[in-house]
């Protein structure tokens, strides 16, 4: 069920990302109508093809910046996506891809890359020198790993790692300043890491069905969270430090085994949503809570 929920999740995410061509710009659907075109072509969105390769033609369009093959059959990357220089948008969504290969780095002006559902099972280090990547959706594949180059994409503002096979994650990625939305969901994380705290920007938080036992007291440290999604771990309590968090909007906390929250939980004035289902919470309990947070929704 739950594995059922993320699916549709990021399938209507992916859904939307037409959204992401330029509407000034035509965009072309098909190879042969796009060689006839009397502007350079800049847009190919070619998804839902059935496509195993490139058209060898495509490698003409030299100043793509757009690139969808959502929902192809590609098992391996074209060597003509590497032509592509100027690619700021590619999406890769729905292949049968089975790894990213260090070419990757050549193309260094990349935006937004979606690698959603495939197969992928390591992030290379050559991911570091896309130094303009801002989203990196790579959720629903087989990682393991993740590089510690990945601190060297500066402008990173998403990264999207949900439904993997995750244990650890590197210590650099406190250097992500810039991220301000951190997908961990269903992966087979055991630990809350305290370096992740340190991540200034970050406003959404999701670290749902992993094995998390605690939430580090460094928590406080968080000042832009405004979403934290823990559903599904293994949580016995939580730190008083997480009272300190002035921006956070909503909080969801079902199906651990908290029997109280923190002594100071009123202190969270932001906090308009608590979802507390699946805890072994106590009526006096959920009285108290809802009582020192009179402008918040909770759901037990």
């Amino acid at each position: 069920m739950r594995l059922s929920f993320l699916l549709l999740f990021v399938f209507n995410v992916s859904m939307l990302w037409g959204q992401y061509a330029n509407n000034d710009l035509p965009v072309f659907d098909d190879i042969s109508l796009a060689l006839n075109a009397s502007q350079a072509v800049q847009q190919l969105n070619l998804r839902d093809q059935r496509l195993f390769l490139l058209d060898d033609r495509a490698a003409q369009f030299k100043e793509l910046t757009y690139l969808s093959l959502m929902r192809n059959n590609f098992e391996r990357w074209d060597p003509t996506i590497f032509e592509f220089r100027n690619l700021e948008i590619l999406n890769l969504f729905g292949n049968k891809l089975k790894e990213i290969p260090a070419s990757i780095g050549l193309l260094t002006q990349m935006v937004r890359m979606d690698l959603s559902k495939n197969s992928i099972k390591k992030i290379p280090a050559a991911i570091g020198q896309l130094q303009k990547l801002r989203y990196l959706h790579i959720s629903l594949n087989s990682l393991v790993y993740v590089p510690e180059e990945i601190a060297a994409c500066e402008s990173l503002e998403v990264l999207e790692l949900q439904g993997n096979e995750l244990s650890l994650l590197p210590e650099q990625l406190n250097k992500l300043q810039k991220l301000k939305r951190l997908n961990l969901g269903y992966n087979q994380l055991r630990a809350f890491e305290s370096e992740w705290t340190q991540l200034a920007a970050l406003e959404e938080l999701n670290i749902e069905s992993n094995f998390l036992q605690k939430v580090p007291a460094s928590i406080k440290e968080m000042s832009a969270l405004k979403t934290l999604i823990l559903t599904n771990n293994q949580i016995t309590s939580l730190p008083e430090e997480i009272t300190q968090l002035p921006q956070i909007k909503l909080l969801v906390l079902s199906d651990n085994q908290i029997k109280t929250l923190p002594k100071n939980i009123g202190q969270l004035k932001s906090l308009r949503t608590l979802i507390l289902k699946g805890n072994p919470i106590s009526t006096s309990e959920l009285a108290r809570v809802k009582a020192a947070l009179p402008e918040c929704e909770v759901y037990f």
